[in-house]
């Protein structure tokens, strides 16, 4: 299983606006194979919120992952200041093999 991390941020006065894009009906949907692992929310700011949000799938469904994640994150970057990235997570051992070229 692979580990997916998208970390968001945005303006604290925005909150509202996007509260309702995440209780909305008609947002993408994320494929069955794609799961919620974690959510969390960082320390509140006055400058930015931080969210970070960790999703597992499939070796073989890591394109489809990203792309779906990308849709739906992208209904919340309509919002003005919002930002989000998406990155793959790797287990700590396993990067340092790779760092090393082992």
């Amino acid at each position: 299983m692979v580990k997916i991390m998208v970390v968001a941020k945005f303006p604290p006065h925005k909150l509202n606006e996007l509260i309702k894009n995440y209780m909305s009906t008609d947002k993408p949907a994320y494929p069955d194979f794609l799961k919620k692992v974690e959510n969390w929310a960082a320390q509140i700011t006055d400058e930015k919120h931080t969210t970070y949000a960790v999703y597992e799938c499939p070796d073989d469904k890591v394109i489809e992952s990203m792309v779906a994640l990308s849709k739906r994150f992208n209904l919340y970057a309509s919002v003005e200041g919002y930002t989000f990235k998406i990155e793959l997570l790797t287990e700590m051992d396993a990067a340092i093999k790779y760092m090393l070229g082992k």
